[in-house]
């Protein structure tokens, strides 16, 4: 029988068994996925090094 990832309880559910989770840990999964992504996503300020946008709109960039 296939367990959860997160809590090793017995996965009944056919979608549960196919993702490895829960639905209550499925969606705590997502929700540090989507958490984690945000911290690494870049900004075009990111890119372009300006201290903030008030800088490159000064600059007629924006």
């Amino acid at each position: 029988m296939s367990r959860c990832k997160r809590c090793n309880r017995p996965l009944k559910n056919g979608e549960s068994i196919v993702r490895q989770y829960g639905f209550t840990f499925w969606k705590r999964h997502l929700d540090e996925l989507e958490q984690e992504f945000l911290k690494n996503q870049l900004t075009i300020f990111d890119v372009l090094g300006a201290e903030n946008h008030e800088e490159m709109r000064a600059q007629n960039v924006l």
